[in-house]
């Protein structure tokens, strides 16, 4: 998980199909309008379904609907994952 958390995903463990997934939701988070039907292929060939690519899409797009309204109001960021705490 660490190794996630510090953006180091080939020192993550991850199987080919977790690493392609996220390949994909960096690709979505930065640049959706870059993404081809293509970068969608490739997820199917990792045996991705449908429902999981659109569930992952959603997923992303909401990050990015709550990350837009909390920096909006000014709420300052938390970082839960880096202390371990899920509480305020």
């Amino acid at each position: 998980m660490k190794a996630i958390l510090d953006g180091k995903l080939d020192e993550a463990g991850l199987t080919a199909a977790e690493r392609g997934l996220m390949d994909y939701v960096e690709l979505i988070t930065r640049a959706a309008h870059r993404s081809t039907a293509e970068d969608v292929q490739k997820l199917r060939d990792l045996e991705w379904k449908e429902e999981q690519i659109a569930e992952a899409v959603y997923i992303i797009a909401l990050f990015a609907f709550f990350n837009r309204v909390a920096d909006a109001f000014g709420i300052p960021p938390q970082n839960y994952m880096m202390t371990g705490k899920l509480t305020p």
